[in-house]
């Protein structure tokens, strides 16, 4: 029977990330951390283009030197992204020693855990996972969601936050929000989302907020 993963979203702002290789494939999980706010160190005696001009504008940490276990002291997570599986084995058993997540590119079993394919929209976040099986077709997936999932989205989840503590204090319980969302998610707002007249979508969330405290009041 298949492993069942647990998905989660971590928080790596301004924590150490390292990224062992200096190539293509390092450079987009690179570029991943750096959306996210991490601190990132790369060790690879040579970097491609992409990592060679982050490095040259400080957004990155560069160890121009082979892999050593000492770099991975006070780490939240590494990827081994090298040609060389004896690396990538060996950054995966110190990761296992230490208690580091560790990600090994396309090397499913030494990995505890997985990047997804990712699709954003703003603070909307979705991730699509094959639990290592088939990257490509999460890539896919991910292309074929983006034709479908617009800014809308990212523009209604921030417009949501605005209201967040209001929201708590008069809908109490988790079944009340849902409620709410459902009310939300069938009225007009979509329209004024598309076109950017965010003002008319703030009216439309209050007044479905109100709707929903009234049909709990009864």
């Amino acid at each position: 029977m298949a492993e069942t993963l647990l998905p989660v979203m971590l928080r790596v702002a301004g924590k150490k990330c390292v990224v062992v290789g200096g190539g293509e494939v390092a450079a987009q999980k690179v570029k991943q951390l750096l959306e996210c706010g991490a601190s990132i160190v790369v060790v690879s005696p040579n970097l491609c283009s992409d990592l060679a001009e982050l490095a040259e504008q400080k957004r990155i940490q560069w160890l121009p030197m082979k892999y050593e276990p000492s770099i991975l002291d006070g780490a939240f997570l590494a990827f081994a992204c090298t040609d060389d599986m004896e690396v990538n084995q060996q950054v995966s058993a110190d990761c296992e020693a230490r208690k580091i997540w560790c990600n090994v590119v396309d090397v499913p079993e030494l990995c505890n855990f997985y990047m997804p394919s990712i699709l954003r929209r703003g603070d909307f976040i979705i991730a699509i996972s094959t639990s290592g099986n088939s990257p490509a077709l999460a890539r896919k997936v991910r292309m074929f969601l983006e034709g479908l999932i617009g800014d809308e989205f990212g523009v209604l989840v921030a417009l949501l936050g605005e209201m967040k503590e209001e929201m708590r204090k008069v809908l109490k319980t988790v079944e009340q929000r849902r409620k709410f969302i459902e009310k939300v998610w069938t009225s007009d707002i979509w329209k004024y989302l598309q076109e950017g007249d965010l003002d008319s979508a703030r009216i439309y969330l209050h007044r479905c907020l109100a709707e929903a405290v009234q049909n709990e009041r009864g």
